[in-house]
């Protein structure tokens, strides 16, 4: 493996000898799917709302500094050795993707919390549940693309 440079702020670039970017995305690729899903669970879920949403909103809020942290992480190793091109498209995405959906699940919590009308929580509800769906999607899109460009060519 070609050693990393660190020209630039290094700060995302290695944890120790590695490069940080493989292990983040990790965090990254399991925790903030499986957040989502919490939150289209407890989304579609009356029984569930009531008492979780709050919850799962938060869960959701913990996980996007794993995205964030892949994401830069992601560029550094980029700019130190390889920057394969499709992989760094979809990931530049994922971080405005993670915020928006986190925004919707907020005013989709705070909509609940203050007793909105219904129909604004309804659309609320649809609009984080289409949101999750759509960063789930894109998680795997990144994730696997990013396989692809590390791993094609490697095994026989």
């Amino acid at each position: 493996m070609t050693s990393l440079r660190t020209d630039g702020d290094g700060f995302f670039l290695a944890l120790g000898d590695l490069p940080l970017h493989p292990l983040a995305v990790h965090f990254a690729v399991a925790l903030f799917p499986v957040a989502l899903v919490w939150l289209i669970v407890v989304a579609i879920s009356k029984k569930l709302r009531a008492k979780q949403i709050g919850r799962a909103v938060l869960l959701v809020a913990l996980t996007v500094p794993f995205v964030f942290i892949a994401q830069q992480s992601g560029e550094a190793l980029g700019e130190a050795m390889y920057e394969p091109e499709l992989h760094e498209e979809f990931g530049e995405m994922m971080m405005p993707l993670a915020l928006v959906t986190t925004l919707i699940a907020s005013l989709f919590w705070l909509g609940i919390k203050k007793r909105w009308p219904k129909i604004v929580n309804q659309v609320l509800g649809f609009l984080v549940v289409s949101a999750a769906i759509g960063a789930i999607t894109m998680t795997v899109v990144v994730g696997h693309s990013g396989a692809a460009a590390s791993w094609s060519g490697v095994l026989p």
